[in-house]
């Protein structure tokens, strides 16, 4: 079902309905992930190996944030944050990914947004199907709908990781917001080829994710989340 209207929205609501194209905005730092998108986009490597499949949350552990880290400029990593999350999408698992969260958590306009913040992913983007994910928590400044800064800061925040997710992928070729399961969802379709979608799940949290591939996991994931 796709959704044809435009009101302002806060970071701790399920977000009025929009459509349309945005006007490019700031790039955010994704340098870990989006090298290999292009490369993505064009490969046909094999699939990542599904694994049994599970009906909990996405395990924290073993974690180098065991007790949380808080990078340089306040953003703490929290993967506790995944536990919205289904441990796994059609069987291919949802792994924490570190590597990205040590990346995040000195990004200063990752920092400016998010309080909280934990990153996963599906499979590898040199794989036939991939998803790269990440899960924050707005600021208490941008939290409340009285907020003077709340809609503007998750419109900017769309917008930034959209245009950032597809900056190695020919960029961004069209955006809508569409009803998927019972969410309402920002997306973004990416000229090379991957898929970006973005969602309020409520009380602050945003989830932020992006993948390429025939299974369109990221669409998947939504369908699989229920709380």
């Amino acid at each position: 079902m796709i959704l044809r209207s435009r009101a302002p929205r806060y970071p701790g609501h399920r977000p009025a309905i929009r459509h349309g194209l945005r006007p490019g905005a700031t790039a955010l730092a994704l340098a870990a992930v989006l090298a290999v998108v292009a490369l993505a986009a064009a490969a046909c490597s094999p699939a990542a190996t599904p694994t049994a499949p599970f009906f909990t949350e996405v395990p924290i552990g073993p974690t180098p944030w065991a007790s949380g880290t808080t990078g340089q400029f306040g953003l703490h990593i929290d993967p506790s944050l995944l536990a919205r999350l289904p441990k796994s999408v059609d069987a291919y698992a949802i792994v924490e990914d570190p590597d990205n969260e040590a990346v995040y958590m000195d990004d200063p306009d990752r920092s400016s947004v998010f309080d909280n913040l934990a990153a996963a992913g599906i499979g590898k983007p040199d794989a036939d199907n991939w998803l790269v994910l990440e899960i924050g928590h707005f600021k208490p400044a941008l939290h409340s709908p009285g907020a003077s800064d709340a809609p503007d800061a998750l419109e900017s925040w769309i917008s930034d990781y959209e245009a950032q997710a597809c900056s190695q992928a020919s960029g961004v070729s069209t955006t809508n917001q569409e009803q998927i399961n019972f969410w309402i969802v920002d997306t973004a379709a990416c000229t090379g080829g991957p898929v970006v979608y973005i969602l309020s799940l409520g009380n602050g949290v945003v989830l932020s994710m992006f993948g390429f591939g025939p299974l369109d996991l990221g669409r998947r994931l939504i369908n699989a989340i229920y709380t």
